[in-house]
């Protein structure tokens, strides 16, 4: 065993002066590595412990956790997949203490690219994602096992129904138009299950500008609209 002036010690294999296979390294602060070593760092398979409930299993490369890893966070969030230079970084599975859970790509520590998201509420999310957020296309459902709910199919942007899209009502309503910022923006049709239809121009999420209204009795108005009421 090896002890340093700052409290510190070492206990393994050695090589030139420098910790190198199999060792267990104790901080003064209550860290442990228990694993392989390279060269005085840590290089291969091992376990780290951090001082407030944080341990890391898996992979490491020049002192960092890079290859296939197991994070536990001391809240219960957990982490199991691909991590370069202690990033989540490729293929893996978040399982978040709140019953949330993110399965797919992911960049610098963030979901991205394809994924998926289920919320302990049952909505799941299943499409691209940049930095953490939905964007691109993908499929939103409020309740994952169930057929008649509140879903939308479509592109976003950082979170945010953003371009061409649809959304379906639990109702059975839908609307199949653009989106801007999450609200019906600029061209769209609106279904009502009772047989209106609207085809037209929207603003902040109500009929506005040129559109034309069907209603189930045959009455159609055509013409412009302004905050959801027909003008002429």
């Amino acid at each position: 065993m090896e002890r340093y002036s700052n409290g510190n010690k070492y206990e393994g294999d050695f090589e030139k002066g420098k910790a190198s296979g199999r060792g267990v390294y104790n901080w003064a602060n209550g860290e442990v590595y228990d694993g392989e070593w390279k060269a005085g760092v840590k290089d291969g398979y091992g376990m780290w412990r951090g001082i407030f409930g944080d341990s890391y299993l898996g992979q490491w490369k020049s002192s960092k956790a890079d290859g296939h890893g197991v994070h536990q966070w001391k809240n219960g969030d957990r982490y199991e997949g691909s991590w370069v230079n202690c990033l989540k970084h490729g293929k893996g599975t978040d399982i978040f203490a709140n019953g949330d859970v993110y399965s797919g790509n992911y960049a610098f520590g963030k979901p991205d690219g394809q994924g998926v998201y289920k919320w302990k509420n049952g909505a799941i999310y299943q499409g691209e994602f940049k930095a953490g957020a939905k964007h691109g296309n993908g499929d939103w459902k409020k309740v994952a096992t169930s057929t008649k709910c509140n879903s939308f199919k479509g592109m976003y942007a950082f979170d945010k129904k953003t371009g061409q899209g649809t959304f379906t009502w639990e109702s059975g309503n839908i609307y199949n138009g653009t989106y801007d910022n999450d609200e019906r923006q600029g061209y769209g049709e609106m279904y009502w299950t009772d047989g209106s239809v609207y085809k037209g121009e929207w603003k902040k999420g109500i009929q506005h500008g040129k559109g034309v209204m069907t209603f189930p009795d045959g009455r159609i108005k055509d013409g412009m609209f302004e905050n959801n009421t027909f003008k002429g």
